[in-house]
């Protein structure tokens, strides 16, 4: 099994990405715009919060303090829709009082249908304004507080004024049913209300600001001593990478000198066996065959013909096993071959020389193949019939050669007896499967066999 030559091995070098801006310049940025708006929406919300509850707390304190001194007035509205003068006498001495005139500058009693029965304004009562929905809050039995809030047709003249005001609308229930009979508006001044909600809320954004300054210190220690840290890391990676990157260079040329050396010694190997099959063809065989054709002349006595003829077939023997010997070193000129052309001819001169039949399959070989890859295949594939023949009598000979685009494999099997050890058998020079595997080794492949007793061999 080789891999091809024509599926390179491509080799990756990864490198580091470049450092963009620091780690921790980054994280200031985003974590201070996030922090930035995370402290205006939390301070937002806080003092929206603060406000509403100052402004209910304030709003419901006046109402129980106007309730304890304006509902027990207002006990004969479960009767009608009018304040009798004594009545009215009693709401304008109670609004003269010093703690309410401080405070209070503008009380309205409110009856179903936006209806106002009493006003400080007196030009209010008796009329309707049913466009705003606060009273209605009220008579469902809440208190409603509006900050700031005069924009109605009876809020005119208040908002004239242009002082901030707080509109509370309380529900007045009678003493005896608990029923609510009318809803009383106030309006107090604001101006030390708004003055402390003003200062609450630039508490609640130095509380914030501070809050938020603490994280953002903590969070740029930790992700400074962090950064540092990839830092050193970045550093020892770019040196091992730098590093391997040496040894991957140093690899592939090493890798070109083991592949220029195997092709040469592949070369000179076949060059070596060639001259071997000559020297062999022109010299031995050629002196065994002077000797056979002087044999011929020889006349000797009866009884040394038996011996004459003997020995003219050894040396016929021997002539014949030299020539064999010369066919099996010498290969065909497979560089003008194409690497199917020349296992098929390492196949057919196979069984032309033994008289066996092989089974031969031939798939997806590649169109050009380096010479010495050639010559290296073609010997593993002679030397593996040659064994095939040798332990299995040529029984079953079967020869498999394909390529996936990546690796040739060339598997070449018997029906024979089989072996017991493979292991030992791959070492053992006498079966030329030792020399077999270190020339494929010596290309880039690898040679497994399987045997067992019986069962025949692959290899």
């Amino acid at each position: 099994m080789y891999p091809s030559c024509d599926a390179g091995t491509e080799i990756v070098s990864e490198t580091l990405p470049k450092r963009g801006k620091n780690l921790v310049g980054q994280f200031l940025l985003i974590a201070f715009a996030v922090m930035i708006i995370g402290m205006f929406a939390m301070g937002t919300w806080v003092s929206w919060q603060v406000r509403e509850s100052v402004t209910e707390v304030k709003a419901a304190s006046i109402a129980l303090s106007i309730n304890n001194f304006v509902a027990p007035h207002l006990q004969e509205l479960a009767y009608g829709n009018t304040l009798s003068p004594e009545r009215i006498h009693d709401l304008r001495r109670i609004l003269e009082r010093p703690d309410f005139r401080a405070s209070i500058t503008s009380l309205r009693v409110w009856k179903p249908g936006g209806l106002i029965v009493y006003s400080s304004e007196r030009e209010l009562i008796g009329k309707r304004f049913p466009r705003n929905p606060n009273p209605e809050k009220a008579w469902a039995g809440s208190i409603t507080v509006v900050f700031d809030g005069l924009s109605y047709e009876e809020d005119k003249g208040e908002s004239a004024m242009g002082v901030p005001l707080l509109e509370v609308f309380a529900p007045v229930y009678e003493a005896e049913t608990g029923a609510i009979i009318a809803v009383v508006e106030f309006h107090e001044r604001s101006d030390a209300l708004d003055a402390e909600l003003v200062e609450s809320q630039w508490q609640t954004w130095i509380a914030t600001a501070l809050i938020t300054l603490n994280m953002m210190g903590c969070l740029f220690v930790i992700v400074a001593n962090g950064g540092k840290t990839i830092d050193l890391q970045r550093a020892a990676l770019t040196e091992r990478v730098a590093q391997l990157s040496a040894l991957l260079d140093e690899n592939r040329a090493l890798k070109r000198r083991i592949e220029r050396a195997a092709q040469n010694a592949t070369e000179d190997n076949e060059r070596f066996m060639r001259r071997m099959a000559y020297d062999l063809h022109d010299g031995i065989a050629q002196l065994i065959g002077l000797a056979l054709l002087r044999l011929d002349k020889v006349r000797g006595s009866p009884d040394d013909r038996g011996n004459l003829k003997a020995i003219q077939k050894a040396l016929s023997d021997a002539l014949k096993d030299v020539r064999n010997i010369c066919k099996g070193l010498l290969l065909p000129e497979v560089e003008k071959l194409s690497l199917k052309e020349a296992l098929m001819f390492m196949v057919r001169q196979h069984e032309r020389r033994t008289g066996t039949s092989i089974k031969c399959t031939v798939t997806n070989l590649p169109d050009q193949t380096p010479h010495f890859v050639k010559i290296a295949l073609c010997r593993f594939l002679q030397e593996s019939l040659n064994n095939a023949f040798k332990h299995a009598r040529g029984q079953g000979q079967q020869t498999d050669i394909a390529w996936d685009g990546t690796t040739i494999t060339i598997e070449v099997t018997d029906k024979g007896p089989g072996m017991c050890s493979v292991d030992s058998k791959l070492q053992e020079s006498g079966l030329g499967l030792a020399g077999l595997r270190d020339r494929i080794e010596s290309i880039g492949g690898i040679v497994s066999m399987k045997s067992a007793p019986g069962a025949g061999t692959s290899i």
